[in-house]
Parts: structure tokens; C-alpha cells; sequence
């Protein structure tokens, strides 16, 4: 068996101490760059690789945090693989390397009936261990982030790392943001549809929140392929995004308008409204619809026929990636890309075995 190169090998066949070997390999000052070159140099021909998880023993424990949206209610339909994209990747790149993940929940798109007392409570928590410098890194919700850029800028400032995934925090000083191409995914949803219908053929579009980056994104992306490829057909919008009575009789009533040939969405709350209003109005498998994200509900309604496609975002890998990268440059300094995107699918009835178990963990990795 080879026996691995160690700091002390290079030592001997350069002449030089622990202490200046240790300065060259970790990019630090201190000595020449002709003597950095030639450590540098011999590291590479005696195939020198650092030992993280030794080295990890030999400095203070790490805290990251993961701070998306809870999983509670009309949350349940998105990010639950956003959290298990985060626990996946500290599991297997940052458990073992000393590095301890704090997870920080709360309430996205707080409702009119108020706040939840424990999410309050894990916010307020986050913000004391965040000015008091006890946290090293954070893969934060951008759609969603409990602070403004001001308040995160001030945190980089003073040393935080942080990545943002789902949408981009301009002006946080975030290290990297990972996230879908909502314009690629808007133009898509457009190519789909029609393809599909005739040109005097109605479509709905249920377009969120316009105020939410993914959602304006994808709107922009589907009206772009609109007037670039001179579609005619008539594009009914509704912006809403709650899931409630008032909403679901807007989507109802334009889903039974005789000349809507086509619907589609931008959100999972959207869709678990369009599913429905579809199959109440007797709508579903007779026009062309195609629904946002996967969760439980939505897969039903592809295998029933209610919806022909889902457009997957990939929420999995965005924070599988972003907690990723965070790692990878805590531990090793290396600098990850401004901007991460990660693939988007159109998934159909034929491809749905891919995203029913823990196969789509490895489906989901393979497009990063």
C-alpha cells in the first residue's frame, strides 16, 4: 500500500521547517514567493494531499446555519427538500470536519392571522449568535430572507460567509447565490403550451407574486417567448399566491371560460389551487396544464391526468449545492462561483418513478 505524503515529507525534501510549509500550502504571508513556489511545487510531485478531517481536530468547531422556511402548513409543498438538500450535504461534507449545522426555521409569507410565537423566537435567537459573531456560515432562503440586505451586509462585513439560494440578496455580500433560471423556466412553460394549442386558443397563467423574484422571473421568461416568437394567443394573469377561498373562485371562474385552451403556474400554491379548480370545473385532462413543483399532491394529479407536465425547480439541489460550496470554502478556501444554477425538469407521467423515492436524490444531483 502507498503510504501517504505527509507535511513532514515535504519538509524533508525542501530543507524547510513545519512552520513555513504550513504557511506556503495554506496561502498564507510570511515567507517569499520563490519559497512558496518551490513547497508548492514539491507538494505536487510527492501528490500532497491535506488532511481535512485531521486538520479539523486541530481548530475550534464551525457553526453554519441553515434559515429557510418552515415546513408547517402551505409551506409543506415546497421546502421540505430544500431542508433535506441542506442536512444532505452538511451529513456528508461537514459533520465529520468539526463543523456543527444550526437549523433556523420560520414563517415565509406571513399571513394576516399572525406570526408563530417558536419562529419568532429562532429568528430573534439567530440574531444574537449573528452579532455576537458565533456563527461562521449561513445558507439563507433569498425569496424569503427574515433580514434585508442592509442588516446581512453588516453581518458579512464582520466576517459571516454566506450563501443564498432560491434568489439572489443584491447588495448582502453574499459569497455565492445558488438558484433555478426562472427565465429559462418561463420560457419553457410558454414553449409547452404553445406548442400545444392553436394560436386563438386561451391560456391562464396564475403568475404568484410579482414581488417575489422567482415568480416575476418565470412571468418575464414566458412573456419574452411570447412576443419572440409572435404567439397571438390571448394570456389571461392572475396574481395571487395564498391559498384561500377568494383566490381558488378567481382561478375557478378562469379555468371555465370556454376559450381557456391552457393553464399553468409559477408556484406550488398556485398549483395546488389550479389542480383543483381543474378537476371541480371537470376542466382537468381536457385542456393543456401544466403545474409548479413536487410534493405528494401534485404527483397525484400528473398520474391522474389533471396536470400533462410539472415544471421541477429543484429546490433539493439548490441548497444541497449552496450548503456545499459554503463548505467547501470554510474548509479549503476555495471560492465558489457568483452565481450557481442549477437545472430545472419538465417532468411527465413516464419519468415520475425518478422523483417518488430516495431515487431522485441521485436524479436531482446529476443535473447540478
Amino acid at each position: 500500500m502507498t503510504k501517504k505524503t505527509t507535511i513532514k515529507d515535504i519538509c524533508a525534501k525542501t530543507g524547510f521547517s513545519l512552520g513555513t510549509v504550513h504557511l506556503a500550502l495554506n496561502g498564507k504571508s510570511g515567507i517569499s514567493e520563490e519559497t512558496r513556489e518551490k513547497i508548492l511545487q514539491t507538494a505536487r510531485e510527492l501528490d500532497y494531499h491535506p488532511n481535512y478531517a485531521a486538520a479539523s481536530l486541530n481548530r475550534k468547531t464551525m457553526l453554519i446555519v441553515g434559515c429557510f422556511p418552515n415546513t408547517n402548513g402551505d409551506n409543506r409543498y415546497y421546502y421540505p427538500p430544500i431542508w433535506k438538500g441542506m442536512r444532505d450535504a452538511w451529513t456528508e461534507y461537514g459533520k465529520d470536519m468539526n463543523i456543527r449545522l444550526l437549523e433556523c426555521p420560520y414563517v415565509a409569507f406571513r399571513s394576516p392571522e399572525g406570526e408563530d410565537v417558536e419562529d419568532q423566537m429562532n429568528l430573534r435567537e439567530l440574531r444574537e449568535k449573528l452579532e455576537n459573531g458565533e456563527i461562521d456560515g449561513m445558507v439563507l432562503d433569498g425569496n424569503t430572507s427574515p433580514f434585508d440586505a442592509a442588516e446581512l451586509k453588516r453581518y458579512t462585513d464582520a466576517g459571516l460567509k454566506l450563501v443564498t439560494v432560491d434568489s439572489d440578496v443584491p447588495g448582502s455580500g453574499r459569497l455565492s447565490c445558488v438558484q433555478a433560471n426562472y427565465n429559462v423556466i418561463g420560457r419553457t412553460l410558454a414553449e409547452i403550451i404553445t406548442e400545444r394549442i392553436m394560436s386563438y386558443g386561451g391560456i391562464l397563467f396564475c403568475a404568484g407574486k410579482q414581488d417575489i423574484y422567482s415568480h416575476h422571473g418565470i412571468e418575464i421568461g414566458f412573456d419574452q417567448y411570447m412576443e419572440e416568437n409572435k404567439c397571438t394567443n390571448k394570456v389571461y394573469k392572475l396574481y395571487n399566491h395564498w391559498i384561500n377561498e377568494e383566490n381558488y373562485e378567481n382561478i375557478k371562474e378562469m379555468v371555465s371560460q370556454p376559450d381557456v385552451a391552457a393553464v399553468c403556474c409559477v408556484s406550488s400554491r398556485t398549483s395546488m389551487m389550479l389542480g383543483r379548480a381543474l378537476v371541480e370545473t371537470g376542466r382537468a385532462g381536457k385542456i393543456v396544464a401544466v403545474g409548479s413543483d413536487l410534493f405528494p399532491e401534485n404527483i397525484e394529479a400528473l398520474k391522474h391526468s389533471t396536470f400533462q407536465n410539472l415544471i421541477q425547480k429543484n429546490p433539493y439541489a439548490q441548497s444541497y449545492t449552496g450548503c456545499h460550496v459554503l463548505i467547501e470554502y470554510l474548509l479549503k478556501d476555495v471560492k465558489p462561483q457568483d452565481l450557481v444554477t442549477v437545472g430545472s425538469q419538465v417532468v411527465f407521467r413516464s419519468n415520475i418513478m425518478f422523483y417518488e423515492d430516495d431515487r431522485n436524490i441521485f436524479q436531482q444531483r446529476m443535473i447540478l
